[in-house]
């Protein structure tokens, strides 16, 4: 019977740039290209995000950062309309300023 260390063997030739390289690549995979978004639903969300603002509604927040949806639920407390950005208090009472581009969707809770 033949004992075999496996994948220990193969380890120790890699180097660790390789090591990042190949954990970089599947990260790469995982990502996904930034939803082009009609006049339609930026109209849908922009109703939502007022009416949230105005009835004090926990919403659904659907972010697109760095090729990942990131997921943030909380009301919307203020609009800066000058920076561009949203500022949304999550249930930590944390307050995130989030710029309108990244908005991918919104949606009750």
């Amino acid at each position: 019977m033949i004992k075999d260390r496996g994948t220990k063997k193969w380890v120790a030739m890699m180097l660790p740039e390789h090591v990042a390289a190949v954990k970089e690549e599947l990260l790469n995979e995982k990502k996904v290209k930034k939803p082009e978004l009609d006049q339609e639903k930026l109209n849908d969300i922009d109703l939502l995000i007022h009416e949230g603002m105005e009835y004090h509604l926990s919403l659904k927040f659907s972010l697109f950062k760095q090729g990942f949806i990131e997921i943030l639920i909380g009301r919307t407390v203020f609009i800066d309309y000058i920076k561009k950005e949203l500022r949304i208090e999550d249930e930590n009472n944390t307050i995130h300023y989030i710029p309108f581009h990244m908005l991918i969707d919104v949606e009750r809770r």
